[in-house]
């Protein structure tokens, strides 16, 4: 399990600084911010960047640890009241590992759409994910709080109830209906409960 972490956190890690560096360049960041600041405050803004650009790469690790754990502790929670004693912390915990590369494809797609575009603006790169219910908007025409719940909506959630329920369905008799209740019901709810919890801090901070 050691090593798939490995390899997830350095795919992340690499995939955070090809966007960094070959996506989101300097030019981007000056056209998206050329009417909103002066160009001395576009400069400051990139040079501070640029100090601190290292502590990016440091948090991917961690923020996606806790997310694993976030994830299985819901899960876990939900294991607990159902007293359901084949499943411990560290089989749900690797079954989480294993359905949340599901979530790299989606960024290696956007990786690849933009490597191709000729003209792209910061905005595009933030809103754009392949799969997604805000495919069918056009997000700079949505007020800002429905973006997230929105663009939460989309087929990599769904394969990730789907892999997620056949990782752990071995342990629970063979039976998916179950397992996929079990997700739905612990995840399922916790997902619901995040997407309301950001949609109101953008409601109260925009």
């Amino acid at each position: 399990m050691k090593y798939l972490l490995i390899f997830v956190i350095s795919a992340l890690l690499l995939l955070t600084w090809y966007t960094k560096t070959e996506i989101l360049t300097e030019r981007e960041i000056v056209n998206f911010y050329s009417t909103q600041l002066s160009y001395e405050q576009i400069e400051q803004m990139l040079s501070t960047q640029k100090k601190w650009d290292w502590l990016g790469y440091v948090f991917i690790p961690i923020f996606y640890l806790l997310k694993l754990s976030l994830v299985t502790l819901c899960i876990y929670v939900g294991i607990l009241l159902l007293n359901i004693k084949s499943l411990s912390w560290s089989k749900v915990f690797g079954a989480v590992v294993v359905a949340d590369m599901i979530f790299l494809i989606p960024a290696l797609i956007k990786m690849v759409w933009f490597t191709f575009q000729a003209d792209y603006t910061l905005e595009d790169v933030q809103y754009f994910l392949p799969g997604s219910m805000l495919n069918i908007f056009e997000p700079k025409q949505l007020e800002q709080w429905l973006i997230y719940p929105i663009q939460s909506v989309n087929i990599w959630e769904l394969l990730f109830f789907i892999a997620l329920a056949f990782g752990l369905k071995k342990y629970l008799d063979g039976d998916f209906s179950r397992s996929m209740g079990l997700v739905v019901s612990t995840y399922g709810v916790g997902l619901v409960v995040w997407i309301v919890f950001v949609t109101f801090l953008t409601l109260n901070f925009t």
